[in-house]
């Protein structure tokens, strides 16, 4: 097949019938051709003006991916149901070179931006001749490792919408996080503007009160896998995104959260001292207090109820920010004493 090839690409003009016997001969040997004079066979193949469309179809979807990405990244005839079959379903090596051709469908572009990896979004963004519409900004927006990965490319371009910041919020890049909670405060305002009856800082009933001494108690004792279960409870978070927020590198997710469920500053430090302890240098809790301090209830509710909805677009789960606190769900039932005194509970934290 190979000796047949390099025939065929040694002149540019053939007439019918050579072309009919050398797609007949490659419908017969090619499947069996090993590898090696295949990916030969597809670099002498992909740019000669008769390649016969059925075997630069076949070329472009063999198993071996340096054989197919000569003609998925140069060859300008593909169909673009077969350049959506690769974006869509891979590997990543073969979306590259997609995102490298030398013009792309609009289609082909919006199904790399749902699947395609971090260095396949890279060549996109890095193209001067593709301009991500809103809908493909949107799509990359609510993927979390690709905002993790390229969020300060993806602002960069203004390419990461405010709803994106706002839910991506626990896998932004350091720098990110400010514009995430200035989008919050901005939105809140928005909000406060146009239902001026709600107040932020309303009063909290008493089962949320419950709550919070609850949650407090749960750090007290150090029980995280409690802990994260009545902060799902209370915000309507999923127990994967409530275990996030108790992770080291999480912690001013878990500010933010604890903002949200209306706990005090004083309350806070003595969460954030019982579950991270020597690990949570002071000048960093200092900085925690003062987002806690600066943040509005209604930013923090409002970025809480973008991780919802970004759960939403992952797992199907709740859209709605709703405490979801159930007392009978406590380890005991409350008698009267299962709340101690807030102000005994805190007590290291009036130490700072």
């Amino acid at each position: 097949m190979l000796a047949a090839t390099e025939l065929f690409a040694g002149r540019d003009r053939h007439d019918v019938e050579d072309k009919k016997i050398f797609l007949e001969l490659a419908r017969n040997l090619l499947s069996s051709t090993p590898a090696v004079d295949r990916r030969r066979i597809a670099s002498l193949l992909v740019s000669h003006p008769e390649m016969p469309d059925e075997l630069l179809e076949t070329l472009a979807e063999d198993e071996d991916a340096l054989t197919a990405y000569p003609a998925l990244r140069y060859s300008p005839r593909l169909s673009v149901d077969l350049l959506l079959r690769i974006a869509q379903t891979g590997p990543d090596t073969l979306r590259k070179a997609v995102a490298n051709r030398p013009s792309l469908r609009e289609s082909v572009i919006s199904a790399l931006c749902d699947h395609a990896g971090a260095t396949v979004i890279r060549i996109l963004l890095d193209r001067n001749d593709i301009l991500l519409t809103r809908t493909q900004q949107a799509k990359l927006s609510r993927r979390s490792d690709i905002v993790a990965t390229l969020g300060l490319e993806l602002a960069g371009q203004d390419a990461l919408n405010p709803d994106g910041l706002m839910g991506q919020f626990i896998h932004l890049p350091q720098q990110l996080k400010a514009k995430a909670i200035a989008a919050a405060e901005m939105t809140n305002l928005v909000k406060q503007a146009q239902t001026p009856g709600e107040l932020d800082g309303r009063r909290l009933d008493g089962v949320q009160l419950r709550l919070q001494d609850a949650i407090i108690e749960q750090a007290l004792l150090q029980d995280r896998p409690r802990f994260a279960d009545l902060l799902g409870q209370g915000l309507g978070l999923s127990q994967v995104t409530c275990d996030l927020l108790l992770q080291r590198d999480q912690i001013e997710g878990l500010t933010i959260a604890l903002k949200a469920l209306g706990l005090s500053a004083h309350h806070v430090t003595t969460i954030l001292i019982r579950l991270f302890g020597s690990q949570l240098p002071l000048t960093e809790l200092r900085d925690l207090l003062r987002i806690h301090r600066t943040l509005s209830t209604g930013a923090a509710e409002v970025l809480v109820g973008q991780w919802i909805l970004q759960e939403q677009n992952t797992h199907h789960s709740s859209s709605h920010f709703q405490p979801q606190y159930q007392e009978g769900r406590q380890h005991r039932e409350d008698t009267g004493s299962g709340s101690a005194d807030r102000t005994d509970k805190s007590a290291e934290g009036s130490q700072l």
